[in-house]
């Protein structure tokens, strides 16, 4: 408790001696320095038990001229080593302050009443696991002078001297094994090749994850014929494929009558379709129909996108399609009755692999082009994006349509072959 005037109050003595950890010398003693004789050691072993071994004890002089006189703690450093316990080896080495700092070892005899003061040495004791040890000089022992070169190279050479000795690791036949080639060369290569295999994988994954990222319908990377990159339900959902009515336009084709259509691409194809027995294929032009009528009856593009019209003026402009269709076809290829560049994108794309499912995967590009309003370049790039192939028509294809050279040279053929090409991705230029 403190007093009045805020200083502690001390507290208050039974009359028992106070513990003191000084040694009491009754009368006076005499100091007595000591150089004589070996100096002593303090070996300080924070955290660690020592048992009661024995140590060898190593001396090093500061200079030649102190090689012969007693290992004095101003002249010498000294280290202990034991290898008596069983699993451990037990080192002593000079302590981190010991140039800064002295040490002395005092004993008092009682009977002369002489405190005798020693110069003494101080070390720190650490264990280290003698497995460890030994492994660690075993391998140092394996190494040759080269192979030690080669491993300072590793470690501090330049990129050059690296990959020049990591070819001739990878190269290298020496005559330790039956076979002729090391143990060495051979976990070398393989350990190449592993690391080859995971790169390989890691791009394949990357491109994958591009690939699904990009605005076309998912292609069949496994497939073994062009008919299965871009099957129908992929194309047209199974919902929307039992919506689409062409009963109607079967008639009128194997009739002959006229159809009025807005589409080039659709007029051009309904005749020969219509008359075979092809349904799948005559469902696909008609869903074809109507995403091309889908695309006219968006308005203008904005700075974010084309915007679709509201649910009566759509459903108005596209009358001859189911209003549950139209929906769909509005959720499928927009977000929040707006087309930004990907739905767009996303939008083409599949009228593209349509029209390829149509042709039976080789489409003259002119029709589809004219329906869009785009250039041949623009709709070459949505078909290329599919992995086609896209190029002006051979000199057979031309003869085969009737086209004359300057035809041939304004049109472009898109082709769906195996294996697919994609478009290479874009390197970014280095500054």
């Amino acid at each position: 408790m403190a007093e009045k005037d805020g200083k502690k109050r001390k507290r208050q003595s039974n009359g028992a001696p106070a513990p003191s950890k000084k040694l009491h010398i009754d009368g006076t003693a005499k100091v007595e320095i000591s150089e004589n004789g070996m100096p002593p050691v303090i070996a300080s072993a924070p955290g660690l038990t020592v048992p009661s071994i024995s140590f060898k004890a190593y001396s090093k002089a500061s200079s030649r001229a102190k090689d012969n006189s007693l290992p004095k703690p101003e002249t010498h450093s000294v280290l202990l080593h034991s290898t008596k316990h069983p699993r451990l080896d037990y080192t002593a080495t000079p302590s981190s302050n010991a140039s800064q700092t002295a040490h002395y070892v005092a004993v008092y005899d009682p009977q002369t009443q002489k405190l005798q003061v020693v110069p003494s040495h101080h070390l720190s004791l650490r264990s280290t696991l003698r497995s460890e040890t030994q492994a660690v000089k075993e391998n140092q022992a394996k190494k040759t002078m080269a192979q030690q070169r080669e491993m300072l190279g590793q470690e501090f050479g330049t990129k050059k001297s690296k990959k020049a000795i990591a070819s001739k690791t990878l190269n290298a036949i020496t005559k330790g094994n039956e076979d002729g080639k090391s143990a060495e060369v051979q976990t070398a290569i393989l350990d190449t090749m592993a690391d080859t295999t995971a790169n390989d994988q890691n791009q394949a994954e990357l491109a994958e994850a591009a690939l699904a990222a990009k605005p076309i319908p998912k292609p069949n990377m496994d497939a073994e014929s062009v008919e299965d990159v871009y099957p129908l339900s992929t194309l047209i959902p199974a919902g929307d494929l039992r919506l689409l009515q062409v009963k109607e336009w079967q008639d009128k084709a194997r009739a002959e009558e006229a159809i009025n259509f807005n589409n080039r691409f659709t007029a051009f194809r309904l005749g020969p379709i219509g008359k075979a027995d092809d349904v799948d294929k005559l469902k696909a032009l008609r869903y074809l129909n109507l995403l091309l009528d889908f695309n006219t009856a968006l308005g203008a593009a904005g700075r974010s996108g084309k915007k679709v019209p509201k649910k009566d003026v759509l459903s108005q402009k596209l009358a001859d399609y189911p209003d549950n269709l139209v929906d769909s076809v509005r959720r499928r290829f927009s977000e929040g009755n707006e087309l930004n560049k990907w739905h767009q994108d996303y939008l083409y794309t599949h009228m593209c692999a349509l029209s390829l499912y149509i042709d039976h995967y080789v489409t003259d590009i002119s029709n589809l082009k004219d329906d869009l309003r785009l250039e041949n370049k623009q709709v070459g790039q949505y078909f290329h994006e599919l992995g086609c192939r896209v190029g002006p028509p051979t000199e057979k294809e031309r003869e085969n349509r009737g086209m004359s050279k300057a035809q041939a040279a304004a049109t472009r053929i898109a082709k769906l072959k195996l294996p697919l090409d994609f478009p290479k991705p874009r390197m970014m230029r280095k500054r």
